[in-house]
């Protein structure tokens, strides 16, 4: 569940709060703009649960009261050293390509969909500070919660028809 924002940051209370793409979209899909950026989630969390993908955390801007964020913000914690092996080559291509609407460099996710995943333990944020860590801070320094995406029932009822199909194929 998402708790209401914090009135005095306007983000989520520090912690992590666990959620459901429905939830998140109803919770958080409350302008135009949003929802075009939860289009995106949606395309970047199917590839990373189809990868074996679970642990996966949205933030920033997008988990504030802010009408229109410019992306969603977020990580993926790498659940074993063959993902690389498993997961769709665009999701890991981190060359940077100018965003003239933005006039920043910025990865081909965020051009097309609007988002940013990082990959935990794989990328520092800053030399001092791994993604877990940047990500439950604001930029002043305050405690920040972050949402995990988690399956629905109707996920995880999809995920166990597939494997049983792809088991008797």
């Amino acid at each position: 569940m998402i708790p209401p924002f914090d009135p005095e940051t306007g983000g989520l209370p520090a912690g992590d709060h666990r959620a459901t793409l429905e939830e998140i979209t109803k919770r958080l899909g409350f302008t135009p703009r949003r929802r075009w950026l939860l289009k995106g989630l949606r395309v970047a969390v199917a590839a990373f649960w189809a990868a074996g993908i679970e642990d996966i955390y949205i933030d920033g801007s997008f988990c504030t009261e802010k009408p229109d964020p410019g992306d969603i913000d977020g990580y993926w914690v790498e659940p074993d050293r063959d993902v690389y092996e498993r997961i769709e080559p665009y999701w890991i291509d981190f060359k940077l390509m100018l965003a003239a609407s933005v006039r920043r460099w910025k990865w081909r996710m965020w051009m097309d969909h609007g988002v940013e995943f990082f990959i935990h333990p794989a990328m520092d944020a800053t030399a001092e500070e791994k993604f877990p860590q940047f990500f439950r801070h604001d930029r002043e320094g305050r405690p920040r919660g972050v949402i995990q995406v988690i399956r629905s029932e109707r996920d995880d009822q999809e995920r166990r028809t597939k494997r049983t199909h792809s088991r008797s194929a």
